[in-house]
């Protein structure tokens, strides 16, 4: 009799409790569109960016080979974060101009040293860094400069109740041409990229508290930004500053100051992933200048080309990590793609031969120049190439 009881009452409390979570449910989603009203999305800066994104039938075959072209241009203004598609961009001594100006880091001990120090993080740590978007907003700041707009998926209880209908993105800004006097108020601290140790602005004030649990921080973050007196000198691969008559830099760019992809060789990739990865992004590979029109892996052997009326010098084939293996939608790691199938057929620099090559790293053959979707290609040049290590 006490189980029938029991049952009884479990029964009884079903529709009480289908009840309640569909007033939690309505509760969330009104509270999430009022919250829309109060705050509307800021609209992006239509004049810079695109939109529609001209990467929207990468799947397309067959371009006609007498049409090489600049496909599509990215930029990541923070270094491992979502990028912004542009319509053309000024190109300065460090590439595309505002690409990889910050960097976000976190507070690491050396294991040479014994002592804490700020070390670069991107996606290889934490793939969630994809999630961060940013793009310009159509306001200017105060002096009439660009104003990033940063946003970032927050990770409260109320976002589970409200699922069905989006999470909730917090945003916060960053200015892109700051002044000197601006980037005075935020003291230089040293930052590790790479084997590189750079005196960079710590403009942690500007990201809000809560920021680093949207991607999983393990460690305390900072925010960096590279003023031009500490710009990252390329050697390696890239001309020297007697052949071009400067020595090319970067700001928080892995290595070299531009980064292309051909979106043949991006298709002839998927080709060989259809069941394992059936759409392959192309900003999987974090390329700034997407090119359409060469046959697949062509790249591999330029050394010179124009791009419009401008000459760049391809350094160096790109050896790839497997940070590729990351969507840039989701945030979310593949366990081996596209990494594992590169590594099939793409060990072919002899500077490296363990790792895949995809893409090519480009020096700028002047400090300032332009460059538009849709800007010819011509090959100036050809050669071998031989990969040096950082």
């Amino acid at each position: 009799m006490a189980g029938n009881i029991t049952s009884v009452r479990a029964e009884s409390s079903i529709p009480l409790l289908l009840t309640t979570a569909s007033v939690v449910s309505l509760v969330g989603v009104v509270f999430w569109h009022t919250l829309r009203l109060i705050s509307p999305p800021i609209e992006p800066d239509a004049v810079l960016t695109v939109e529609k994104s001209n990467l929207r039938d990468y799947t397309a075959q067959g371009e006609s080979p007498d049409s090489w072209k600049v496909q599509s241009l990215w930029i990541f203004p923070i270094k491992s974060c979502h990028g912004i598609e542009l319509k053309e961009s000024q190109v300065v001594s460090t590439g595309l101009e505002h690409d990889r100006q910050y960097t976000f880091a976190e507070k690491k001990l050396d294991p040479k040293t014994g002592k804490e120090g700020w070390v670069f993080i991107t996606q290889r740590q934490y793939p969630a860094l994809a999630r961060v978007t940013t793009q310009f907003r159509s306001q200017k700041d105060a002096a009439g400069g660009k104003i990033l707009e940063v946003g970032y998926p927050v990770k409260t209880w109320l976002n589970r109740w409200i699922a069905m209908t989006g999470e909730i993105m917090k945003t916060f800004e960053l200015p892109l041409e700051a002044s000197e006097e601006e980037l005075a108020q935020y003291p230089p601290e040293s930052v590790r990229i790479w084997k590189d140790v750079v005196m960079a602005c710590n403009m942690t004030p500007l990201v809000p508290s809560g920021f680093a649990e949207s991607f999983g921080a393990k460690h305390p973050i900072a925010l960096f930004r590279l003023r031009p007196p500490h710009f990252r000198e390329v050697f390696r691969c890239a001309p020297r500053k007697a052949e071009i008559g400067y020595q090319p830099v970067t700001a928080f760019a892995d290595a070299y100051p531009i980064h292309l992809v051909n979106l043949a060789s991006v298709r002839d990739l998927n080709s060989r992933l259809e069941d394992s990865l059936p759409k392959l992004d192309a900003i999987r590979f974090r390329p700034n200048v997407i090119l359409s029109g060469p046959p697949a892996f062509e790249e591999d052997a330029w050394k010179r080309i124009s791009l419009g009326d401008k000459e760049y010098y391809t350094s160096c084939r790109t050896v790839r990590c497997k940070m590729p293996n990351v969507d840039q939608d989701t945030g979310i790691r593949h366990f081996a793609e596209p990494d594992r199938t590169m590594r099939k057929y793409r060990c072919i620099d002899e500077g490296n031969k363990l790792n895949a090559c995809f893409g090519m790293q480009v020096v700028p053959a002047a400090e300032k120049g332009f460059i538009r979707v849709g800007d010819s290609i011509t090959v100036l040049e050809t050669g071998e190439h031989y990969y040096i290590d950082q």
